[in-house]
């Protein structure tokens, strides 16, 4: 039974609080980040908890590449000394303690530059155990604390610390058995010169005497790699990970032969000898081929291969899509037009979907893994694996102690619409054959566990979410992140494994991060909110005690810099019981009284969070609507349906309607602008970037007697045009379905553009190219649309870096509203 969370930490941070005395502009909110912040990174505890280390970037250089490794002592919770920034010469000498602890305690296993190191408790400095060209990583203790392992290209390699001893954890050759190919059936040539000539029979029972000798002597050579192990010559190594016992080893596998699916190139026009270089780019959606995987446990002590088929996964067979097929097959079969027109995304009839799912020939479906994990004992391994359809996850276990081993279904996801790309964290509660994973599918993200053959217990539940989850090494309780309070503040609660959750900190604002101490008394938490960056905190995890903050990295620039502080409100939705979570900027009201001009601000990549009290990765966006608060604009920004952290209805709200419940939800917004902030619904504007792009190019050519000016910025203009991981997702593929594309690609709505446009895209950019705003243009211009501009920028990628082109795309766009929004109406 679940119990009711209590309160253990309830202490706010400390603030940075702005002087607001210096009104900021546009090239300062536009230039590199370090004006206002090196913010810390790469955050990790000292070995034996008595400090900590990060990075940050160094003062003065420009971009993210040039960091400091810090470090700091600390007395309890306290800093103790100064910080001490590390020379490059002791970087591999005081490494955070961020990689495997033996069991006892006694000793920790981590990376450098590609190489082990260990630390001994008691030892100042870490040893190295490895000096390679080449690269090792994944180092992990095995049943004793001495003998460790550690992966490499080849695989995986086994070390006996007492003895210096390296060997391969087994012999695994993709090819054919050669005892068995000597077994296969003779031609008939070679039967006839077998049954002739005796010099070939003798010659051949010499042979065979020789492969069984060789073979005997192997096998009961104790020196030797296991193996070999004969496997699939079509298939070749998707992944291996070694038993903590070293006795199995689980390993996936994939078609040998690659897809050469065909890509785009991107050409790249400002290059460094003058001329015009180009790179490969994504295939489109429908034109990846996602390859399935297989799985195959190798006993390294009985040198037994063991194929695990996946055939018997729950629903495997089934398919989801039948139903949107069959309509698909109906509107085809009766030459039904295209809904492109039709922006109300209705399905098909029930006369048009009628089908099984499930046909009595029906295949499998392919699947793609998404992780192994083994438990403490090495008896028993977890996998998580995702349909190539999307919509079905499975975590399953294999006991490599039962007489045959099989996979047994831990917990099957079906989510008609697609499963969640975040809630797949899982592995085993430590110390046992249990075990641990995050879920959506009651709603909303939760941590449940597995006890062997009983049905998953959920340990969290209600109308939040739960992630970032680190066990407790006795195995009784779980760190998590949840915004149980606010959809937009994080805290850090402890879960006992009865159910039992305590708050362990109420900072308000956002933990974004957490690193908890060796000795699982503190964590370092790295904290945010709406108006203060990124920095670190330590947390106590045993008694209750305010937080102390460590670091104070904004500069005196940022603090004396006067910016608009957003006010987070539900706005009512028409369409859902749900409110509409939104960063409101108002304006100051006794400079303008208003009506006010409103400007929606659509937030990138969908599903993403930006109406949270936390700093956003939108922070230029963030200080740039100040600016339009200076001139008398209301500026709304809506956490719209699509959105992250609302559960999983508000998430799948989109799927084969991109564009829709978004518009939808904008429009409750204005309405609620024009009622209580003082908006005026007649001049609205609208921008964004990349989803937020394409939702300013649906505004525009859907809601043209709305919107009077958008700015789209590295838009997605034609969904077959993009990605296939992202885009199969929330809409399927074209193959499957053309219609969804159809009616959620705004190039198909171009002619209904009236207010004036503005487009803003890197000709660099790898993610949404180049040519997909090119293609809208075009189109445009066949269209004869007036009050339209394209701005390219030639050396950009996706996301901006250099300063002068945020500037200059920002100073297109405030010229934009002010012209379009505050111009006296002729």
């Amino acid at each position: 039974m679940l119990r009711p969370l209590t309160a253990f930490i309830i202490f706010a941070p400390a603030m940075v609080a702005n002087a607001q005395n210096d009104a900021p502009t546009l090239k300062q909110i536009m230039d590199d980040p370090s004006w206002f912040a090196r913010s810390p990174d790469l955050v990790g505890w000292l070995p034996d908890s008595s400090g900590f280390l990060w990075d940050q970037r160094r003062d003065g250089v420009i971009g993210r590449d040039t960091t400091d490794r810090i470090a700091q002592a600390l007395d309890g919770l306290n800093p103790s000394g100064f910080p001490t920034m590390l020379e490059e010469v002791q970087r591999p000498f005081m490494l955070p303690a961020n990689g495997s602890i033996a069991r006892d305690g006694s000793a920790m296993l981590t990376t450098h530059a590609g190489d082990i190191f260990m630390l001994t408790v008691g030892q100042p400095n870490w040893v190295q155990l490895t000096r390679t060209e080449s690269s090792e990583w994944s180092p992990i203790f095995l049943d004793t604390p001495d003998r460790i392992a550690y992966r490499t290209s080849s695989g995986w390699m086994i070390r006996d610390l007492r003895t210096g001893l390296v060997s391969d954890a087994a012999d695994i050759r993709f090819a054919k058995d050669p005892a068995k190919e000597d077994d296969k059936e003779k031609s008939d040539l070679e039967q006839q010169q077998h049954d002739l000539f005796l010099v070939i029979r003798e010659r051949e029972q010499r042979r065979e005497l020789n492969e069984q000798t060789d073979r005997s002597r192997e096998q009961n050579d104790p020196t030797r790699v296991p193996g070999p192990f004969y496997l699939d010559d079509s298939k070749r190594e998707a992944g291996q990970w070694l038993s903590p016992n070293a006795r199995f080893l689980l390993l996936a596998m994939q078609p040998s032969s690659r897809p050469n699916d065909r890509r785009d190139v991107m050409p790249s026009y400002v290059t460094d000898d003058g001329y015009v270089s180009t790179s490969p780019v994504r295939p489109k959606v429908g034109y990846e081929t996602e390859q399935p995987v297989s799985f195959v446990l190798l006993d390294l002590a009985m040198e037994k291969a063991t194929d695990l088929p996946l055939d018997g996964l729950p629903m495997i067979a089934d398919d989801p899509l039948a139903e949107i097929k069959a309509a698909v097959r109906a509107r085809k079969a009766e030459g039904k037009a295209s809904n492109a027109e039709d922006p109300s995304g209705k399905e098909a009839t029930e006369a048009e979907t009628a089908g099984d799912k499930k046909k009595p020939d029906a295949k499998p479906r392919p699947v793609g893994s998404m992780g192994v994990r083994w438990s403490d004992s090495g008896r028993t391994a977890a996998v998580m694996l995702r349909s190539h359809d999307n919509k079905d996850r499975w975590i399953i276990t294999v006991d490599t102690q039962a007489e045959a081993p099989v996979f047994t279904t831990v917990h099957h996801q079906r989510d008609p619409a697609w499963i969640n790309w975040d809630f797949n964290e899982f592995g085993f509660v430590p110390g046992s054959e249990s075990v641990w994973f995050l879920s959506e599918h009651t709603g909303y993200g939760h941590l449940y566990v597995a006890v062997p053959n009983a049905e998953p217990r959920a340990l969290t539940e209600g109308t939040f979410e739960v992630r970032s989850v680190t066990p407790a090494r006795d195995g009784q309780s779980f760190i998590v992140r949840t915004n149980r309070t606010d959809p937009g503040t994080y805290e850090l609660e402890r879960v006992s494994i009865d159910g039992q959750s305590v708050a362990l900190t109420a900072m308000g604002g956002t933990v974004e991060s957490y690193r908890v101490s060796p000795d699982e008394t503190r964590a370092i938490v790295t904290w945010s909110d709406a108006m203060n960056p990124p920095e670190l905190f330590a947390v106590a995890l045993d008694r209750p005690r305010p937080p102390v903050r460590l670091t104070a990295t904004t500069t005196q620039a940022y603090r004396r810099t006067a910016f608009t502080a957003p006010e987070f409100v539900d706005v009512p939705s028409s369409h859902s019981d749900q409110p509409i979570r939104t960063r409101v900027y108002r304006p100051d009201p006794e400079r303008f009284p208003g009506p006010h001009p409103i400007v929606i601000f659509a937030h990138g990549a969908g599903y993403l969070q930006w109406a949270h009290n936390g700093w956003s990765n939108y922070f230029r966006e963030h200080m740039f609507h100040t600016l339009l608060n200076e001139r008398g604009i209301l500026v709304i920004g809506p956490d719209f349906r699509a959105s992250e952290g609302y559960g999983r209805d508000w998430r799948t709200a989109i799927y084969r309607r991109m564009g829709y419940p978004e518009l939808e939800d904008f429009d409750d917004c204005i309405a609620y602008a024009a009622e209580h902030l003082n908006g005026d619904p007649e001049r609205v504007g609208i921008y964004g970037g990349s989803y937020g792009g394409f939702m300013t190019l649906m505004a525009m050519f859907l809601r043209p007697d709305v919107y009077d000016a958008g700015a789209a910025l590295r838009s997605v203009t034609d969904w077959r045009h993009y990605n296939h991981g992202y885009t199969s997702n929330i809409l399927d593929t074209p193959q499957i379905d053309p219609e969804p594309f159809d009616r959620c690609s705004p190039i198909n709505f171009a002619e209904h553009l009236e207010g004036r446009l503005l487009m803003c895209h890197g000709m660099l950019d790898d993610n949404v190219v180049a040519q997909d705003i090119i293609r809208l243009t075009q189109r445009l211009i066949e269209l004869e649309k007036h009050d339209w501009e394209l701005a390219l920028y030639p050396v950009e990628p996706h996301g901006f870096r250099e300063p002068s082109s945020w500037y200059d795309e920002y100073r297109r766009i405030y010229e934009l509203f002010e012209d379009e929004l505050l111009a006296p109406t002729p």
